[in-house]
């Protein structure tokens, strides 16, 4: 446990920075779970694909009101990294606070992987809030929901009419 709680609090301390490049150090892998979860396997990349890809939020500072609270750092360090793997684009203006994320095809072909993460956590945590429609919509009509969110991203994807 010592361990543990040494690598925790040693990731609360560290920089955005160092933790991305302690990230991307490991070799390329021939398995498609390592890769994946090299680029977006980390809770906090999971939950901006999901703010995303779910909540349609597109500026930082809609991230930054997430309930779960993501320090700017590590939002920012978490942005970047996932906008370089492809998942995400980032269109900058002259005001910051104006530049939007959007996802890309990469990005969306998640949907499916972010809906079974869903379903565990739906199965096992008993404290999940039912009262959240995209939950009540996701146990109700996963197709039917999978639709609905694509088609806010029409400009990026096909809609495919057999799901």
């Amino acid at each position: 446990m010592q361990v543990r709680v040494f690598y925790i609090n040693h990731l609360q301390n560290a920089s955005a920075n160092t933790i991305i490049t302690s990230m991307k150090k490991r070799t390329t892998s021939v398995c498609p779970i390592v890769y994946s979860l090299d680029i977006w396997g980390d809770p906090w990349s999971l939950i901006i694909l999901r703010d995303v890809l779910i909540h349609n939020k597109r500026y930082y500072r809609e991230f930054l009101a997430s309930r779960e609270h993501i320090s700017t750092n590590i939002l920012s360090a978490r942005l970047q990294s996932l906008t370089e793997a492809g998942l995400l684009t980032k269109t900058e203006k002259s005001n910051r606070a104006q530049t939007k994320y959007r996802p890309t095809q990469k990005a969306l072909d998640l949907l499916p992987a972010i809906f079974a993460i869903m379903h565990w956590g739906l199965k096992y945590n008993p404290n999940t809030d039912m009262n959240i429609p995209v939950m009540q919509e996701l146990k109700r009509d996963e197709a039917g929901l999978q639709q609905r969110l694509l088609k806010q991203f029409s400009d990026i994807t096909y809609i495919d009419k057999d799901i």
